[in-house]
Formats: structure tokens, C-alpha cells, sequence
């Protein structure tokens, strides 16, 4: 049996439209819509069926209510319950009928994931098709205070599926074809300056300017008059860029092109108190290609290695941030996510949407990036051939991940962490090796000094030595145990207790490196 509250309430068997029922039988029915495989409470459904004054015999009148839609389910032709009572209240077996919110959800997650992946013509599709599911206001005729906020939700979902439906449009270069339905949007909802800087853009990239300014001019004039508010800051941007013809809106009858002098600057800024690591910078520093060299020089890599907490990172962005004057024409900078799987997390994250986000970076609009990630990598080699760029992989899962990520100029420079050997991109690549052990004694006991400062003024080296210890040397463990003592004010004089002390062993707890 299909279902559907994207609407009017509605309900067929085999095709077959059926009668639920009178007002209260539908009101049922869609308060058990709206909940889909959860029990709904016996006193919910009185205070949807009566509001403010149920009867004495309202429990009584729910039952007969339900057991008349169990009977017309099976007349339909059900051949097993779909409805079953539990625990004080009725559950709609949502494994066992089509519901249409289902159907859009599932929908409309498969559409952003083909986004993030970069299948936009995909993603596309299936935004129109979850929108199609929709025939009408949620529920309408079934005004209810019950259903208020659960309505609202699923038209707010409406709302940002039809905004990332145009985006997805715009990206394909189909500006001419969403100006109508952006139209009828921006109408719809006066206030929402997403939709109308989409407006805006569509209607700069098919050559009508002025169009965009006026939608510009009427939304300001729109948000001062009624609402006492100045446009946001991003379409103000957007207004000022159309004033100027900046090419990464997009000329007439065509998408953004890359825009000229793009430097992009991505590094994330330098862990502090930076301590240790002189032969390890001592290796970096030797990595940056020399520009007299001759063009049969290969792509100079680093791979820095080592268990988690051990400083990777920290010394890839410190060495990165003092090598940025080599690289005039920029820095590129992604989180791979290679360790996010094993701490239960989204997992690593997909090189063709890291391509697709430098790629912009530099300065290619979404509508010029190519579908396919082949495609979208011969794109990036091209646009960094030649140029003097570093690129920084941070945490990267595999060799596989990283692959696509390299630019093919020997004028660049590759730096990537990772918590595994990397030894394909070793091989294969000629990434120079750089694996990382625990910071030396004195150089762990100093960065403890430096970050825990006053906390440490009366310990003795023997003791910053024993939680030094405790802390594996690792630079991460020793930070946070360093933070923690600093954090926590103690009396005058007292030293360092005894090595076990209780803050440095939650650090270490909270690092997994106890």
C-alpha cells in the first residue's frame, strides 16, 4: 500500500485510491503518517482528534477509530496488519507500506551524496524527482495544532531541496532554463536571500545584468521597508560583483570562467609553541624544487608518517607556513579524513570533491568543473602546470587517495601525513619518506615547559621528565596534559605530585594514549 502526506492525505492500494474515512479517521492516519514506524501515544492522538476537550469516552473512540482503518486496509486487500497497538499507543509498520516522505528522504540523501561526489547531473535528477513527490501544502485541509511543527519541517525540506536543485542547475550552465522557477521562488518567499542571489546569478550568466541588479534593488528594498535590515553580507558580495563584471559570477550566455591572479592561501594556521624536529625540517627544507633545475626534475613529495598524536600535522603546517614565500603562486590545503573511519566517523574523504574544491579555489566556477574525476584531474595538473604551488594532504587514508591529488608540474611541492606507511606513493610516486618517532627527552620536557608555563615553575626536570614519560613523548598527549596543568590554578609552591598525577593521566586518557 502506498501513503502520501506530501499533499493531501492519501492512500492506494495496488494503484486504487481508497476512502480512509471521516475527519477524525484521517486526522489518525496522518498523526501515524508523520511518525512513521514509532508508536504515537494514545493521549497524542486525543489531543489531535479533540484539541483542548476530549470526551470521557476518547480512548474508547480512538480504539473504534483504528480498528475502522485496520478494516479497511485489509477490504483493500493488506494481507498482514498495518497497524499494531504498543505500549499505550499505535504503531504504523513503515517496513510494510510507501510512504512519500520516506521515498523523499531516501531520495533526496542519495541526491547530496551524488553532489558531494561531484555526479551533479545525478544529484540533479534525483532533487527533481524528490520534489515531484510533493503535490500541494503538507497535510492540506488537515490544519491542526499538532501538526504544525512536523508540516513545517517537511516544507522546509521542500525549501532547500528547490534551492539545491537550482544550484545543482546552475553548476550543468542551465541559467536560462531556472530563471522562471527562481522567479516564482523569490515571490514565494521575499526574504530568503539564497534563493534570490541563485536569481541573481542566473540572470548575470544569461547576459541580463541589469535584471540581476533590479532583483538586488527590490529584495533590499523588500527586507529595509518590512523587516529593518540591511541585505546579508554574501549578497552584498554578490551585487558588488555583478556591478563589476567580476568573472567568477559568469558572463553572458556562459558559466564563470577562471578568474586571473588567483593565489589561494589554504593553510590552516600553525600549531604553537612548535618545539623539536631540526632534522625533520632540515629534510623538508630540502624538498622544494629548485626553479634552475631542468624540467626533468619529478614532482618533489614528502610522506610524514607516524602514529596518531605523534605530530604530523603540526610539523607539515609549521614547515609549511615558513616555506610559503617559495610558493608565489599559493598553497593548497586538504583534510583527507584517513583516520575518521576508525574513530566512527564519516571516513575519508573522496579525492574527486577534494579536486572539485581546488579546483574552485582556483578559480574555476562549479559549472566548468567536469563530472567525470578523470576529467577533473587533468583539469587541475593543467592549471597548476608550471606554477610554483605548494599543496598540503593532511591525514590522508591510502596512496589511492592521494594519487589524483598531485599535480603533474615539477614546479609544485606535495606534502602529505598519514597514519599509514604510504609505501605505494613511495615506490610509485617517489615520495621521500619522512617517518616520525616521539619527540626527544629534552625537547618533549621543553614543550611541556612552554605550553604548561607557570604550572611547571616549581616542578623539577625529574618530574617533567616522568610525565613526559607517561605521555609516550607524543607531542599531542603532551599538549593536553600541559593544558590541563595550566588550566588548573594550584597553590603557591606546590610542585609537580606524584607522576601519576590526575590531570596529565585524563589527558592521556582523553588522547587514547595513557
Amino acid at each position: 500500500m502506498d501513503f502520501g502526506i506530501l499533499g493531501t492525505l492519501e492512500a492506494r492500494a495496488e494503484g486504487r485510491r481508497l476512502s480512509i474515512g471521516g475527519r477524525r479517521a484521517q486526522l489518525a492516519m496522518a498523526a501515524l503518517l508523520l511518525r512513521p514506524g514509532r508508536v504515537v501515544p494514545v493521549d497524542q492522538l486525543m489531543a489531535v482528534l479533540w484539541e483542548d476537550w476530549p470526551p470521557a469516552s476518547a480512548r474508547t473512540q480512538v480504539s473504534i477509530v483504528m480498528s475502522g482503518l485496520r478494516r479497511t486496509f485489509r477490504a483493500a486487500g493488506s494481507e498482514s496488519e498495518i497497524i499494531e497497538t504498543r505500549d499505550a499507543g499505535y504503531r504504523l509498520r513503515s517496513e510494510r507500506v510507501r510512504i512519500d516522505t520516506l521515498t523523499a528522504e531516501r531520495r533526496v540523501t542519495e541526491a547530496r551524496r551524488a553532489m558531494r561526489e561531484g555526479r551533479t547531473v545525478e544529484a540533479a535528477r534525483g532533487l527533481r524527482a524528490a520534489l515531484a513527490l510533493w503535490r500541494g501544502p503538507v497535510l492540506g485541509g488537515l490544519d491542526v495544532p499538532g501538526f504544525a511543527a512536523p508540516i513545517r519541517r517537511w516544507e522546509e525540506l521542500r525549501w532547500r531541496m528547490a534551492e539545491e536543485l537550482a544550484e545543482a542547475e546552475l553548476a550543468l550552465g542551465h541559467h536560462h532554463e531556472q530563471i522562471g522557477d527562481l522567479t516564482s521562488l523569490v515571490a514565494e518567499a521575499p526574504y530568503n536571500e539564497r534563493v534570490r542571489a541563485l536569481l541573481m546569478t542566473a540572470l548575470a550568466r544569461a547576459g541580463r545584468q541589469a535584471d540581476a541588479l533590479a532583483v538586488y534593488r527590490d529584495g533590499r528594498r523588500v527586507l529595509d521597508e518590512e523587516l529593518g535590515l540591511e541585505p546579508g553580507r554574501a549578497l552584498r558580495e554578490l551585487h558588488a560583483a555583478i556591478l563589476r563584471d567580476d568573472p567568477a559570477v559568469g558572463g553572458p550566455d556562459g558559466p564563470a570562467r577562471p578568474a586571473p591572479g588567483i593565489r589561494p592561501a589554504q593553510l590552516p594556521q600553525a600549531v604553537a609553541s612548535f618545539t623539536g624536529r631540526r632534522a625533520e625540517m632540515d629534510a623538508l627544507d630540502s624538498l622544494p624544487p629548485d626553479r634552475d633545475r631542468g624540467s626533468d626534475r619529478h614532482l618533489a613529495i614528502c610522506a610524514i608518517t607516524g602514529v596518531a598524536g605523534v605530530g604530523k600535522t603540526g610539523l607539515a603546517l609549521h614547515w609549511a607556513h615558513r616555506a610559503a614565500t617559495q610558493f608565489p603562486d599559493g598553497q593548497l590545503y586538504a583534510d583527507l579524513r584517513g583516520s575518521r573511519g576508525e574513530a566512527g566517523g564519516d571516513g575519508p574523504a573522496s579525492a574527486n570533491v577534494v579536486l572539485q574544491r581546488f579546483l574552485r579555489a582556483l578559480g574555476v566556477a562549479t559549472a566548468d568543473i567536469p563530472d567525470d574525476p578523470e576529467e577533473q584531474a587533468a583539469m587541475y595538473r593543467s592549471l597548476l602546470q608550471g606554477r610554483r604551488m605548494l599543496v598540503v594532504l593532511d591525514d590522508a587514508d591510502s596512496a589511492a587517495q592521494v594519487r589524483p591529488l598531485l599535480p603533474g608540474s615539477h614546479a609544485c611541492c606535495v606534502v602529505v601525513t598519514s597514519r599509514a606507511p604510504l609505501e605505494e606513493l613511495i615506490a610509485h610516486a617517489g615520495a621521500r619518506p619522512l617517518p616520525l618517532a616521539p619527540l626527544s627527552r629534552d625537547a618533549a620536557s621543553e614543550l611541556l615547559r612552554r605550553v604548561a608555563g607557570d604550572a611547571l615553575a616549581s616542578a623539577s626536570p625529574a618530574e617533567i621528565d616522568h610525565l613526559a614519560e607517561h605521555c609516550g613523548r607524543l607531542p599531542l598527549a603532551l599538549r593536553t596534559a600541559a593544558a590541563r596543568l595550566a588550566a588548573r590554578p594550584r597553590p603557591a609552591g606546590d610542585g609537580l605530585p606524584a607522576p601519576r598525577h590526575e590531570a596529565s593521566v585524563e589527558a592521556l586518557e582523553a588522547c587514547g594514549c595513557g
